[in-house]
């Protein structure tokens, strides 16, 4: 089976707005809008010390979100996460009783957001009608 990649992905100038450094009002609208009430990650923190810290930090979350857009980090050294059960009954004994969650660094959870709130608005044209179901309108 031979297939033309040409005909099957039509190229996009649309996506351009992905590639575009974030604002430091987008950072912030992120930031406020992640749950405060989540486990902490790997790295210790959870999203309540880092908004009540933000006026502090900011700046280093700023240059994060640059250096990330222009590919000068390592994703790796901030992309650990810990995955761990949690019971959905009491006395719970088998796999089927047991939800798998995985925490996440902050900083990893702020960039995730930030690209998905800039797909979000265009990913239905990207992806066909059938296959939506989890999406946002």
């Amino acid at each position: 089976m031979h297939l033309n990649l040409d005909e099957l992905l039509i190229s996009s100038d649309q996506l351009a707005f992905l590639d575009e450094p974030f604002t430091t009002v987008e950072i912030d609208q992120v930031v406020q809008s992640l749950p405060s009430d989540k486990s902490p990650g790997p790295d210790g923190f959870n999203t309540d010390f880092i908004k009540k810290a933000w006026p502090i930090i900011k700046f280093d979350f700023y240059d994060l979100c640059v250096a990330f857009l222009e590919g000068n980090i390592c994703l790796q050294s901030i992309n650990g996460s810990y995955i761990t059960l949690i019971h959905k009954v009491d006395g719970a004994s088998r796999a089927t009783d047991f939800r798998p969650i995985s925490l996440l660094n902050t900083s990893m959870k702020l960039i995730t957001k930030l690209l998905a709130n800039r797909l979000q608005s265009f990913i239905q044209s990207l992806i066909h009608k059938n296959q939506y179901g989890f999406i946002q309108s």
